[in-house]
């Protein structure tokens, strides 16, 4: 692809093959998962701000995939520095967005993307009666997710239980439950009525052994249990 001569050219959106990704991709995915209309086909050429569809489309970029927008795809400043690390396939360092596909159709993907994922997770979890999926983006967002799920189980919830020495994320939700270094936490408000409880690492004591006072009724000090330490 010329960057110099390269015309933004889509007729429709989505086109006949992104209509197949998007159809396939919304089977599988949660109804909060968002389908863009724009399929970004990963196997096709994209230059600076140019990318391709799976319909052959050509467009300008506006969607920020994470690390691209700034620097441009297949840029060459930045590919000269990586490929000292002989690396198998440098271009794809560059973060991206989640929702690609890697052919015209997902039955004709030359590799599996998130939506394919997706159907092998229903596949396998299907005994449980799950039937759809969320894909998260780090450990922080799917402590929030978590976080949702069961103050809708126990709506209105009073209170939240949290380890003495837990990490669970710099997001501000996720810092009322963290409960290790101040500085994570620091001056940020926090969600009410989170009770930080001590961790026990012996899970054989009981109310007579227990030394840290994590098990129901036990007395701190009066038995063996170990210190509590950080859970993640």
């Amino acid at each position: 692809m010329d960057r110099d001569t390269a015309e933004p050219d889509a007729a429709a959106l989505p086109g006949p093959n992104a209509q197949q990704w998007v159809d396939f991709h919304q089977e599988y995915s949660a109804p909060s998962e968002y389908s863009h209309e724009f399929v970004w086909d990963v196997t096709r050429e994209a230059d600076g701000p140019f990318v391709t569809d799976v319909d052959g489309n050509v467009l300008l970029d506006f969607t920020c995939h994470i690390g691209a927008a700034p620097l441009g795809y297949n840029n060459e400043k930045v590919l000269s520095k990586v490929r000292e690390f002989d690396l198998v396939e440098p271009m794809k360092i560059a973060g991206q967005d989640m929702y690609f596909g890697a052919g015209s159709t997902p039955d004709e993907a030359d590799v599996p993307g998130s939506s394919h994922l997706m159907e092998t997770l229903v596949d396998v979890s299907s005994q449980y009666g799950m039937d759809t999926v969320f894909l998260s983006n780090s450990g922080a967002e799917a402590m929030e997710n978590a976080m949702k799920i069961t103050n809708d189980h126990r709506a209105p919830a009073k209170y939240g239980v949290a380890f003495a020495g837990s990490f669970h994320g710099r997001t501000l939700g996720t810092l009322s439950v963290t409960k290790s270094k101040e500085v994570y936490t620091r001056h940020y408000p926090e969600i009410s009525g989170i009770e930080t409880v001590p961790f026990c690492a012996d899970r054989g004591c009981d109310a007579e052994s227990c030394d840290c006072g994590s098990s129901r009724g036990a007395v701190p000090g009066s038995g063996a249990c170990s210190l509590p330490r950080a859970v993640t």
